[in-house]
């Protein structure tokens, strides 16, 4: 259960015109040669279904939300509610891209950490709001590339309540991902996924980064 940040101030225009839909479906190839990744449609999965049942029961988040506005990484697989390549609301070609990063540095937990990931992400709300500002250093790191600017970080935390995350986590969130845009904004990229990621646009489409001021 992985967000995205399309709808928070500061991300950037609704369509990128600049980005085409090849280039979106060359990106998930790279990456997923990489990390030896899939993508599924989230609609058409029976898991995913029986995964938004079971997070609706245990409140951490509405059914239908968690299937429309959420990918979702289980093992090597990215459901994702998009078609990869087809901007649709809440889904431009940009926020596929930062989607897709996101939900790799999710994979590099998993490995790092095995089934212990997996079990703390769904039973402690403490341990999902730390796996997520992890994954949105990802967000900002992109973010900066593209735009030269860090967004504001308070509201990115701040909808980690709808993954059921408590009040104290969300403020330690807000405060772990503070201190990482501070060193963002020096061009620094700290996640791995990022790290990938930027191979591959830095040569591929390199007029989509901020120019230097």
């Amino acid at each position: 259960m992985k967000g995205y940040l399309q709808s928070l101030p500061g991300v950037g225009p609704l369509f990128q015109r600049d980005l085409e839909p090849a280039e979106v479906w060359a990106f998930y190839q790279h990456m997923g040669e990489r990390f030896r990744t899939k993508v599924a449609s989230k609609a058409d999965s029976l898991e995913m279904q029986f995964a938004a049942e079971a997070l609706q029961r245990m409140g951490i988040l509405d059914r239908q939300r968690f299937l429309a506005n959420y990918a979702t990484t289980v093992g090597r697989t990215l459901y994702v509610p998009f078609e990869v390549g087809v901007p649709q609301g809440g889904w431009d070609l940009w926020a596929q891209v930062v989607v897709c990063v996101h939900e790799h540095q999710h994979v590099i937990q998993h490995d790092e950490e095995g089934p212990s990931y997996e079990l703390g992400y769904l039973t402690s709300p403490a341990a999902r709001a730390q796996y997520e500002a992890e994954a949105y250093t990802c967000n900002l790191e992109l973010h900066y590339w593209r735009y030269g600017t860090v967004p504001a970080v308070r509201p990115i935390a701040e909808g980690l309540k709808h993954y059921g995350c408590r009040p104290e986590d969300v403020a330690v969130a807000a405060h772990t991902l503070a201190l990482t845009s501070v060193s963002v904004r020096q061009g620094a990229i700290m996640s791995e996924a990022t790290q990938v990621a930027l191979e591959w646009l830095n040569s591929h489409v390199p007029h989509l980064r901020a120019k230097k001021r």
